[in-house]
């Protein structure tokens, strides 16, 4: 819910706001930002709020049309299994790495307390977004490949977009803790092909999903 926000580190807690409101579904793609309206709500200036529009767009949550006003982005389908393609190449990699890594159980600890987080906020649906996207962001920085994690984070935007994109129902299974504990215990195994396989496919059935979910949406 938008709402007033406190007076301190106003510009980052604005940031943050409209990048959950995004992320969740509550500024829908395509959706043209109002300056006014949104600094009303937010209780900032509208210089603060250009500011964080302007980090979000660096980020790819949004575009600016022909006139230059911001709009939440939209992604198409095919743009969709581009990115899980690549996002299931890049965290396969990085679960690989961490395997071999001679300190593997600390760096799967840290893991494994994401996981424990996820099953915490299960009844609230922009923490489970954010704590969905922290395990995957930590996966990648405990590959301890720098070139890897800044890769990943190009696509975090249009991750978050299309986190909500094929409806409530397909991104909660997506987000599921249960699937997550999976990963983290077949790291703790040490089978670095068996880890691999285990990325790739949790990356292709999250697609499979928002591939389908949006193919009936379309004939429907």
């Amino acid at each position: 819910m938008i709402r007033n926000l406190q007076r301190t580190t106003l510009r980052d807690q604005c940031l943050n706001a409209l990048r959950s409101a995004i992320t969740s579904g509550q500024l829908p793609t395509g959706h043209h930002l109002v300056e006014t309206e949104l600094a009303e709500a937010f209780g900032v200036s509208r210089g603060t709020l250009r500011e964080a529009m302007r980090r979000l767009e660096q980020e790819g949550l949004l575009v600016a049309g022909s006139r230059g006003q911001l709009s939440v982005r939209h992604i198409e389908e095919s743009e969709i299994h581009d990115i899980y393609r690549v996002r299931a190449a890049l965290e396969a990699l990085a679960a690989r790495t961490l395997c071999e890594q001679p300190d593997r159980d600390e760096r799967i600890a840290t893991l494994a307390s994401h996981v424990r987080r996820m099953h915490e906020v299960q009844e609230d649906l922009i923490e489970q977004i954010e704590t969905d996207l922290n395990f995957h962001r930590a996966l990648c920085e405990l590959s301890g490949n720098q070139a890897l994690l800044t890769t990943w984070l190009t696509l975090e935007g249009p991750i978050r977009i299309s986190i909500m994109h094929a409806g409530l129902e397909h991104a909660l299974h997506n987000m599921a803790a249960d699937r997550h504990d999976l990963i983290v215990n077949t790291l703790a195994q040490g089978d670095a092909t068996r880890i691999e396989q285990v990325l790739m496919e949790h990356m292709e059935e999250a697609a499979r999903r928002l591939m389908t979910a949006l193919e009936q949406r379309a004939e429907g």
